[in-house]
């Protein structure tokens, strides 16, 4: 057995779609899926009152979904990260046809699907350990400009932007109207931001 391990593969989604991908170089080659923020959702749920089991917290993010998007839940993947003594919880959504048909074609070709997971999930996941209390987390890609709020350890909001170099409003401008409409001030989050665009949003700050 080798004692070599090799990386996952990424194939990426975009509004355009899937980017090519050839057949696995291996059977059973790891792959990830890494969907753009601006084909994911994202909303925060508030905790509540008497949740019993994770198919009431399915059914309650369902309908707050289709409160505020609109559409039919069932067209989607829901995702929750229920912290157990949060207040308000992140939720994401991706395409059903991306969070199911998508991996049954790879895996025809020979690849092992890892995780499916939206672009600020992924760069999220990455840093959490070593983000304050009061955050305004920050992933600044070339698709699009998505910011989440944290304050006091909680959820408050989280909004996808353009992308900072197709935009006239800048980072520090985008960062307090996403703040005015959380409640909150923007001067006590401390801006961490990520991704390809993460100089312009920093220089911008």
């Amino acid at each position: 057995m080798s004692r070599f391990r090799t990386e996952a593969a990424t194939l990426r989604v975009t509004r355009e779609g899937a980017q090519p991908l050839a057949d696995a170089p291996c059977p059973g080659a790891t792959l990830d899926i890494l969907v753009s923020d601006n084909v994911a959702r994202y909303w925060i749920l508030e905790r509540p009152p008497g949740l019993a089991s994770a198919a009431e917290l399915d059914l309650y993010a369902a309908d707050r979904f289709t409160a505020i998007f609109g559409d039919d839940p069932a067209a989607w993947s829901l995702r929750v990260d229920p912290a157990p003594r949060a207040d308000r919880w992140l939720a994401c959504a991706i395409p059903a046809h991306i969070a199911e048909t998508l991996p049954e074609s790879v895996v025809a070709r020979g690849w092992r699907v890892r995780r499916i997971q939206s672009r600020y999930i992924e760069e999220f996941n990455r840093c959490c350990r070593s983000l304050d209390t009061n955050t305004a987390f920050c992933v600044a890609s070339r698709e699009c400009t998505t910011i989440g709020l944290i304050a006091e350890g909680t959820w408050r909001g989280i909004r996808v932007h353009p992308p900072l170099n197709r935009t006239a409003a800048n980072f520090r401008a985008l960062l307090q109207r996403d703040c005015r409409q959380a409640g909150i001030k923007a001067d006590v989050l401390r801006p961490v931001v990520t991704g390809s665009l993460s100089e312009r949003a920093q220089w911008q700050a």
